[in-house]
């Protein structure tokens, strides 16, 4: 019997949401199909991975203070996951989407302040963002308040932009540090974990962050000469570590990693095959992923059904993971 099948069989309420989310995600750009309304725990779990909120700040000579202020949430991605783009568009109802064709990047952003303060600050204020971006979305929305009542319009109020924006994520320019060289850091707010309110938080986070792995090494102790090794990751700054320490007890497996190479970033991986197959998989088969890397969890399942059924200790089996595997990830964005 088939891997996927199988978790389907064993779970029918999740048969139909599986088939049928698969054959959106394989058909929904070529047949026009509306795919259902995202979670918006998904939606806050995505954007603590791949969202930002900033404040652009430039000079204007026609602005009574000199500068401008230009509020962007924004969302950047691979043009493979443009159709999730637009279903992230379509919840929000607002904003807009572009594309940078040289670098196969298609991007999603809300820059009217009006649109911010009636639709965006609304969402993460009762789904609450629970990584350290919280902090950048806090201080965000005191430059919100700020252009709600117009601040912007005077030479002092421009300083209190800069004194936010100091503290929100790479701070100041080296062009803003020379026109405002008095200018203080506000206090940057400090997030304390509160849990996981929501396991879509969770496959929105994953959507973002995580990746499913196969690597086939080579090893002598196997008749093929390859051991077939399955991990699923998730990665983020190390100024995470803490929220990454509750997935072990969240998911009931999987430990913390730190590489030496990479010392700003921490990793929560799971390496048991058992822990793959009883808990990872099932998981995501609840709470399906809704990008791209859908296409990998698929693939993933293939390779965990061959493995179960012991095949790949042979020739045929290794060859189809291996043809599994070149098609994954950064496979998948260079076909």
């Amino acid at each position: 019997m088939n891997f996927c099948t199988f978790f389907l069989n064993c779970n029918n309420n999740n048969s139909s949401t599986l088939i049928w989310h698969k054959n959106l995600k394989d058909k929904a750009s070529s047949l026009n199909i509306i795919e259902p309304k995202l979670s918006p725990y998904w939606i806050t779990g995505f954007t603590d991975a791949e969202a930002s909120f900033s404040l652009k700040i430039s000079k204007k000579s026609t602005s009574k203070s000199g500068w401008h202020i230009i509020p962007d949430f924004r969302i950047e991605l691979h043009s493979r996951d443009t159709l999730l783009l637009r279903r992230i568009q379509s919840f929000f109802g607002v904003g807009f989407i572009s594309e940078r064709l040289d670098f196969n990047r298609i991007v999603y952003s809300v820059q009217s302040y009006h649109d911010i303060t009636n639709v965006i600050i609304p969402h993460f204020d009762k789904y609450p963002l629970i990584t350290q971006k919280r902090a950048d979305y806090l201080l965000f929305k005191q430059g919100i308040n700020l252009l709600n009542l117009n601040a912007q319009s005077d030479i002092e109020g421009i300083r209190d932009f800069i004194s936010i924006k100091a503290s929100m994520n790479l701070g100041l320019s080296d062009k803003l540090k020379i026109h405002f060289p008095t200018v203080l850091p506000i206090f940057r707010p400090v997030v304390s974990f509160q849990g996981i309110l929501d396991p879509n938080w969770l496959a929105g986070f994953v959507d973002g962050e995580g990746c499913f792995y196969v690597n086939t090494k080579k090893a002598k102790a196997y008749l093929t000469g390859y051991q077939v090794i399955m991990s699923f990751s998730i990665s983020q700054h190390v100024r995470d570590e803490l929220l990454f320490t509750k997935f072990i007890d969240y998911l009931g497996c999987g430990k913390i990693e730190k590489v030496s190479t990479r010392p700003n970033e921490v990793r929560f991986v799971v390496y048991k095959y058992r822990d793959i197959l009883t808990k990872i998989v099932p998981f995501f088969l609840n709470y399906p992923l809704q990008g791209i890397k859908w296409q990998d969890y698929q693939d993933f399942c293939k390779i965990a059904n061959i493995m179960e059924n012991k095949d790949h200790l042979t020739e045929g089996g290794l060859k189809k993971i291996k043809s599994l595997k070149s098609g994954m990830n950064t496979g998948r964005m260079n076909n």
